[in-house]
């Protein structure tokens, strides 16, 4: 397997765990077993999000050899938007309330992005 298609499936791997974060919260409520879990996955999830992103600008400029308009641009984006909104929701009052619904529906965009990149690669 190239490396670039090891960095491509990393950065699934690493999707997947994001997403855990949301249902591991409302998990916890009823089982408190689960809060240092969250704890540890709450902090990591900021960390991970920048490695996605820097994977995901390697995968695609080895891929395409520069990088360009494609499938993977769209997940790439997506992805820097949702680091946008996370960073901004916490400094600016008017996305205080609203930044966790807006980044959990993105969430839903990515995966679904994703699924799309993985089917069709070259669809765009």
């Amino acid at each position: 397997m190239a490396q670039w298609q090891i960095m491509g499936w990393v950065n699934v791997a690493l999707v997947v765990i994001m997403g855990t974060i949301y249902p591991l919260k409302q998990k916890m409520k009823s089982n408190k077993k689960l809060i240092p879990i969250y704890r540890v996955v709450r902090v990591v999830h900021p960390v991970i999000g920048v490695a996605m992103i820097l994977i995901g600008l390697l995968h695609g400029s080895m891929v395409l050899g520069q990088l360009r308009l494609h499938s993977g641009s769209l997940v790439l984006l997506t992805l820097i938007v949702m680091a946008l909104v996370a960073l901004a929701g916490s400094k600016l009052a008017v996305l205080r309330k609203i930044w966790r619904p807006i980044h959990r529906g993105l969430g839903i965009v990515l995966v679904l992005l994703l699924l799309a990149h993985l089917t069709f690669p070259w669809w765009l």
